[in-house]
């Protein structure tokens, strides 16, 4: 086992990314986790802050990946993967994936991934992968628009510790095969809520539908729109539910 050979329990940090960061550039080795109670400046996607009392699960990962900026495109989005799969084994509900990093559960985000990587000389030096799951978080201290709990989603609380080594397995596994070559594109595809379903993307003032049809070898989305047209999503902001499980993608970067 490589993720969590070795992990440094906090109370609580600003970040845990900040602090994997940190520990990378001064040598820590691979697979090294982070974990805390509580985050005083948790981060999400587009800067955006990831709100982190006591309750959820929060941590970061040291990676050091020999692989092309490609693949650690793909590698992000996978990683959405074991943490679906850990809630699912841990809290016996099927969550769904919202692409390109959220978890969500009856419709609330309740888990989300946000990967940086650390480049020098135009090649990656390593990779930190954050993840953040409200696992037995106090619904009233979530004030995000759509953040959910998961001990209000199902009722009970769930015990951290065996979570954390649930989630630990699995991330390592998908990370051990995922070096090998392998991708789990077809068991992300039955977790998915994007892929296989009718979605809107919106370029601008302009909006697209169609069908969200499959993961490129980078982790884009294609989308088959109404008309036939293929396109090919590859820089998403933000990702927003419609009616009838539609989806909306906005998007600046798509061909």
């Amino acid at each position: 086992m490589l993720i969590g050979r070795k992990v440094l329990v906090k109370d609580e940090v600003d970040s845990t990314n900040e602090l994997a960061k940190a520990l990378a550039q001064e040598g820590e080795p691979e697979g090294t986790v982070i974990t805390a109670r509580r985050q005083r400046a948790g981060r999400g996607r587009t800067g955006r802050s990831w709100e982190s009392p006591e309750g959820g699960v929060y941590l970061s990962v040291i990676l050091r990946p020999d692989l092309p900026a490609p693949d650690l495109t793909m590698l992000t989005v996978l990683s959405c993967l074991p943490v679906a799969q850990a809630i699912e084994e841990c809290c016996h509900v099927v969550p769904r994936i919202k692409w390109p990093n959220d978890v969500r559960l009856r419709g609330s985000k309740v888990a989300g991934v946000l990967a940086e990587v650390c480049y020098r000389g135009g090649e990656p030096r390593f990779m930190v992968l954050g993840v953040g799951v409200n696992l037995n978080t106090d619904p009233a201290l979530l004030r995000s628009p759509g953040a959910g709990s998961l001990r209000e989603l199902c009722g009970k609380e769930t015990d951290p510790d065996h979570f954390l080594n649930v989630l630990l397995f699995k991330l390592d596994d998908m990370y051990q095969r995922f070096r090998r070559g392998e991708r789990d594109v077809p068991l992300y595809e039955r977790y998915s809520e994007s892929i296989g379903q009718e979605v809107e993307l919106c370029l601008g003032d302009q909006r697209v539908r169609g069908k969200g049809m499959h993961l490129e070898y980078d982790g884009s989305l294609v989308l088959r729109s109404e008309d036939g047209m293929i396109y090919r999503a590859t820089s998403v902001h933000e990702v927003f539910p419609l009616e009838q499980g539609q989806v909306r993608f906005e998007t600046g970067n798509v061909h």
